[in-house]
């Protein structure tokens, strides 16, 4: 039936005609396939960026194997004597001791130390090791600077023990802190991760509604204050107080109970009373000081205090300090009364932080802290970007935007400036300011906004939306192709056979 209608186009059209309607028919077909085609494959082209995977797994199988922290101690004589060789032949013994233990208990990092001798050109915030006969020996650390005495005898001398004595001093006492966080172990739970700033929150609360006052600015500027000075150079603070009423605790009604740090979780309730910690887009600390309401005071504590404060570190949060009374009306709490109170929340405010408690000397734990929240945010961006790398392997038909590859690049950029300063120049600051960089492009790369919104885009839905579309237009120029080779076919058979 359909080669007799397609006989009767063919004895009715003309020549003419035939070839004319044959071209446009091809015109559109080739059109369609060869324009039309790849052009909706191009704008429906999900467009995932190159990333360096290769690398990023290398330097996540690798861990710091590039990295290296030397810290030059200066060795200082005093008393006029002379040691030549002294300095050479403390520096073989730690690099044997050092070799030993990294065979028993690798730190995560290739770390040395670096003894030199004394000379005009000493830095003001170098390590010193100052050498001072005495009549027994022993280690002193000055309070104030990177510097050490180490007491000697004549009789260490002649046993020639005085190398061995320095290596102690040096490894047992200037870093022992620093070696003992550059080990690998887990991240402490109640402590924050580094940020290079941090806003304290003061806040008095009361379950009562009698007006008070405090006089925490001055206490701050006196107790507080000079403590945390010590780590300006680590951490940028920002403060703020505030005092709240009616904050009650939610206790049992006729049966006493006794305060512990299990029952705290359920005792305080911390959203009623409105406390909010992510105000800021760096983290928070909050430090409470509570008075109960007449009617649920005088309250029970089991032994936990520090001095005559009832204090309780909630990881990650802060501290709260609970008084056993309640507080009369028009009160107001002097900053001396605080100064035991802003003691206890400066320890705990350490604790919070990470920040160890020894040495005495404030530089050498800053130093120590300072390296170790290197590493830390080195290994933190590394680990960002890796989990960025499966989350693209594991959903192969999300969009990668050229963003994301320039957040990974200037991660990669910023770990290896921070390693050239590490290994080249000693310069600690400069690598921490790159190591943070690292962890913010790091992250701004798993977390783009372009990335996240358009999640993934399967195959499954670009043929639902365009079926429509595609299959009748398809139809059509597939049928119209069949017809016109059957045409083409009858009217060759027809002429010329």
């Amino acid at each position: 039936m359909a080669s007799e209608q397609v006989t009767r186009i063919l004895e009715s059209e003309s020549l003419k005609s035939l070839t004319l309607r044959r071209w446009v028919i091809c015109s559109i077909v080739a059109l369609y396939v060869f324009v039309g085609v790849p052009l909706w494959f191009k704008l429906t082209e999900i467009y995932r960026a190159p990333l360096p995977s290769n690398f990023i797994n290398l330097l996540h199988s690798q861990g710091n194997i590039d990295i290296r922290i030397t810290n030059e101690v200066y060795l200082d004589v005093l008393d006029g004597l002379k040691f030549p060789d002294l300095a050479e032949a403390i520096q073989v013994q730690i690099n044997h001791r050092l070799e030993q233990e990294r065979v028993q208990s690798p730190m995560s990092v290739l770390w040395n130390a670096s003894v030199l001798q004394t000379s005009e050109e000493v830095p003001s915030d170098a390590y010193v090791l100052h050498l001072e006969l005495a009549d027994n020996e022993g280690i002193s650390l000055d309070e104030t600077q990177k510097h050490a005495t180490l007491f000697y005898t004549m009789e260490s001398v002649k046993n020639n023990d005085l190398p061995f004595f320095a290596t102690q001093a040096i490894l047992d006492h200037i870093f022992a802190t620093e070696r003992r966080l550059l080990t690998p172990h887990k991240h402490g739970i109640n402590s924050l991760r580094y940020s290079p700033k941090v806003h304290l929150s003061f806040k008095l609360l009361t379950g009562d509604g009698y007006p008070l006052d405090w006089e925490i600015a001055q206490a701050i500027d006196e107790y507080f204050t000079p403590l945390i000075q010590e780590f300006k150079t680590f951490i940028n603070f920002t403060i703020d107080s505030e005092i709240k009423y009616f904050a009650q605790l939610n206790l049992p009604e006729g049966d006493e109970l006794t305060l512990t740090d299990a029952s705290l979780s359920t005792v305080m309730d911390f959203a009623e009373w409105d406390i909010s910690s992510n105000q800021f887009s760096y983290p928070t600390l909050n430090f409470v000081l509570y008075y109960p309401s007449v009617e649920q005071s005088p309250l029970a504590f089991h032994d936990n205090t520090i001095g005559s404060l009832h204090s309780y570190l909630i990881p990650q949060w802060g501290s709260v300090v609970l008084m056993e009374n309640s507080i009369d009306a028009n009160t107001v709490i002097s900053k001396q009364s605080l100064g035991p109170l802003l003691e206890v929340f400066t320890s705990e405010l350490f604790k919070l932080l990470g920040i160890p408690t020894d040495p005495k000397t404030p530089q050498i734990r800053v130093d120590a802290m300072k390296k170790y929240s290197i590493l830390e945010n080195i290994d933190r961006g590394v680990d960002s970007l890796v989990s960025l790398l499966k989350l693209s392997e594991s959903l192969p038909d999300m969009s990668i935007p050229k963003t994301v590859l320039d957040n990974v690049k200037m991660a990669l950029s910023s770990r290896q400036s921070a390693v050239d300063k590490l290994n080249l120049q000693n310069d600690f600051n400069g690598a921490l300011v790159d190591s943070i960089s690292m962890v913010e492009h790091s992250e701004r790369a798993f977390f783009d906004r372009e990335m996240v919104q358009q999640a993934f885009f399967p195959q499954e839905h670009k043929i639902a939306v365009y079926m429509p579309l595609i299959g009748p237009m398809t139809l059509i120029c597939i049928l119209a192709l069949l017809r016109t080779l059957k045409e083409v076919r009858l009217y060759n058979k027809k002429y010329y056979e």
